[in-house]
């Protein structure tokens, strides 16, 4: 057979050939016509050799390949941390928390500085779980169970409100941070007297 410049053309593409139509197992044939050219096709012909390719195995990427929680030293303490590490990041990535009342850039109007709020989780919380809530980045009240707060006698004016869920005390998700503005009644505006029938 001669080596010509067509014939390593038909490497070339055979080659290219292995990483689709070899992996559907479509046979290829080989055939050398008058001028000693080498031709490939995946129609068989008169004359015409068949081409056994060797598949290679399907390599598994590493990005998809999940790493080991290794305890640390084989002791007890270092199995109970794997453990809560891997729970927790487990948590952190199936829970998320948002905000449900009021909205974002709302106006609300309370005499009393009054603001209810009420947030959403994408899963119910069990024993482990808790909510916390942060008025101007600060939190309010203790973590708690439930999923809405009564929060009183704000101060008028623009406040940031944020919820967060809590696994044994460590923050797993938070909601965005939203602004709402308070208006009531100033403090130095007096009632006007109360008229007492005669």
């Amino acid at each position: 057979m001669k080596h010509t410049p067509y014939l390593r053309l038909a490497i070339i593409s055979l080659a290219g050939l292995t990483t689709a139509t070899c992996l559907q197992a479509t046979p290829i044939y080989t055939w050398e016509d008058d001028q000693g050219i080498t031709h490939f096709s995946d129609q068989p012909r008169s004359g015409a050799a068949r081409v056994e390719l060797n598949i290679l195995p399907a390599i598994e990427s590493e990005s998809h390949k999940s790493l080991p929680v290794t305890p640390s030293d084989n002791t007890a303490s270092g199995s109970t941390e794997a453990t809560e590490f891997r729970d927790t990041q487990t948590a952190q990535a199936a829970t998320t928390i948002r905000l449900l009342s009021p909205l974002d850039q709302q106006t609300l109007r309370d005499n009393e500085g009054i603001i209810n709020v009420s947030v959403a989780t994408t899963q119910q919380l069990d024993k482990d779980h808790s909510t916390q809530l942060l008025l101007d980045g600060t939190r309010y009240g203790q973590p708690q169970t439930q999923l809405n707060w009564r929060l009183n006698n704000v101060d008028r004016g623009s406040h940031t409100l944020q919820a967060q869920v809590l696994n044994n005390g460590k923050v797993i998700a938070s909601s965005e941070v939203i602004t709402v503005y308070l208006h009531r009644a100033s403090l130095l505006q007096r009632k006007p007297p109360t008229v007492k029938p005669k």
